[in-house]
């Protein structure tokens, strides 16, 4: 294969799977600092790119990709004017194939993420093999870089990560309670039972979320006392980041917030429920340890969680107690 000068990188969602491709994408770009990466994503991640390398650069076509078929022509025919070397397909799903064959079609080195659907499924059926460890999905991305000749070293600490260093408050812990599907979701009474044992304990608790209806319930938790309060969705990714790298802590559920929190290596004390971190959605160098897990023998139902509980209980969130989660925080993080 000849040498790849210009590499286009496609991963176009969520938030929290565009933020687990910055580490390998900066990998990248020290380890080959004379190669351009332009990365293919929905227009508002772009701003998550805002200390990368100087041979990263972010692109979006959102108006392109939201036409079906059609669309997906129109950003090729956009994207082929960049006469890129190789394409490496971080996404692997419907739109991003066809992409892909059209690539492969004109004669341009492609390789796809290998999600291993198969093996997901045995993970997640009701009487599949639950200590089934899969594949960490920054792994995963690298395996789709080695096929191209690209090899990176997971090991290895970026010059380019952290993304921002901030002064951190020993006794600030950050909570991002709210997920997108209801079985990865700390259920409310509990966050709000750990949130008053934070603060009984000395702790100023910031509060993440996103949206009306969320927002509104952060406000009514933070008015019970003068030490939560609510951090504005209204921020771009860098001011919440900014947030974010001076807690001492950060506790979120299987979600962008765990992901944005690595990315400033803000500690991370992640809730799993229908999901779990044999999944392979760990964030970027958090701690196993840090990972509160049930293990029962539901765990998972799902990879990337589901509307409702499959059994009707949730037993992997309510067995899951808030002394639990506080006692693992006072043993390692204590003020």
């Amino acid at each position: 294969m000849k040498q790849i000068n210009k590499l286009l990188i496609v991963r176009i969602s969520a938030l929290g799977d565009v933020c687990m491709t910055i580490p390998i994408i900066y990998l990248l770009a020290e380890k080959y600092p004379y190669m351009k990466i332009y990365v293919l994503t929905r227009g508002k991640f772009k701003q998550l790119f805002f200390s990368c390398p100087s041979n990263v650069v972010p692109i979006s076509y959102d108006e392109y990709f939201s036409k079906g078929f059609i669309g997906i022509l129109k950003a090729f025919s956009k994207l082929r004017e960049y006469k890129f070397d190789a394409v490496a397909d971080f996404h692997g799903i419907l739109r991003t194939y066809i992409l892909d064959s059209l690539f492969k079609i004109s004669g341009t080195s492609t390789e796809i993420v290998d999600k291993e659907r198969s093996k997901r499924k045995k993970i997640t059926a009701l009487d599949g093999d639950k200590t089934q460890v899969q594949v960490s999905f920054f792994k995963r991305y690298s395996n789709v870089l080695s096929r191209l000749n690209l090899c990176i070293d997971l090991e290895y600490n970026s010059l380019f990560l952290p993304l921002l260093k901030k002064e951190r408050k020993r006794n600030c812990i950050g909570i991002a309670p709210f997920a997108r599907y209801y079985t990865k979701t700390y259920p409310l009474d509990y966050i709000k039972e750990l949130i008053y044992k934070l603060v009984s304990s000395g702790y100023e608790v910031l509060l993440f979320g996103g949206g009306e209806k969320e927002m509104s319930i952060l406000e009514d938790i933070s008015g019970q006392s003068e030490y939560v309060s609510v951090v504005s969705d209204k921020l771009s990714f860098k001011e919440q980041l900014e947030v974010m790298a001076s807690l001492r802590l950060m506790i979120s559920m299987d979600s962008a917030n765990m992901h944005l929190a690595s990315l400033v290596n803000t500690p991370v004390v992640s809730i799993w429920g229908g999901t779990t971190p044999n999944c392979g959605f760990l964030g970027w160098q958090q701690s196993i340890d840090d990972a509160l897990c049930m293990k029962i023998v539901c765990q998972p139902c799902s990879i990337s969680g589901t509307p409702e509980c499959p059994l009707g209980t949730l037993d992997c969130m309510r067995k899951l107690l808030p002394d639990m989660v506080y006692n693992h925080i006072l043993e390692k993080y204590s003020i």
